[in-house]
């Protein structure tokens, strides 16, 4: 592993966050919570960003290519028990920010409105249900959840669990 992503993961990532929290389904991910200033030492919440964004932008791509996919999957409608996420990412006025799994209930153009549904535990001002509005140009990635629990898309999300168990096997 390279030092930077050595280093980066182990100052922002922090484990034990219990992914299926956020849906009625049992899903096997976890959502991703970003130390910034006094958790990370001495990165500062731009720079903690900026590192970040650096270590996922390949499955982040590979999510933005297939977005438009998933958007028309979305408007034709799911199958019984499936349910729709983009992730997107909060900011708080610290500038600590988190990724969230937003339940994705009207999107319209570039217009999307849903649902904070996992627990939040860095950012200060969101809770889980609150109604957040964004636009697709701040998705991060995007989720189906099947009925059995498994899934599709989660690029950066899978991208990320991948890091954290090949982290671990050094330990």
């Amino acid at each position: 592993m390279s030092s930077f992503r050595a280093a980066f993961l182990s100052l922002l990532l922090l484990p034990g966050l219990g992914f299926s929290a956020w849906a009625q389904q049992a899903v096997p991910d976890k959502p991703v919570s970003i130390a910034t200033g006094t958790e990370a030492g001495s990165v500062g919440p731009a720079q903690s960003m900026a590192l970040f964004d650096q270590l996922i932008a390949k499955p982040m791509k590979e999510a933005l290519r297939t977005l438009p996919q998933a958007k028309k999957r979305f408007e034709a409608g799911l199958k019984p028990g499936e349910t729709f996420y983009l992730t997107t990412r909060v900011v708080d006025a610290d500038g600590k920010f988190e990724q969230v799994f937003v339940q994705v209930r009207q999107w319209e153009d570039t217009y999307v409105q849903g649902t904070i549904a996992n627990a939040l535990q860095i950012v200060q001002g969101y809770s889980t249900g609150q109604t957040l509005e964004f636009t697709t140009s701040a998705v991060y990635d995007w989720t189906i959840v099947r009925a059995d629990g498994s899934e599709e898309g989660n690029y950066v999300g899978k991208f990320l669990d991948i890091q954290n168990r090949l982290d671990r096997l050094g330990e």
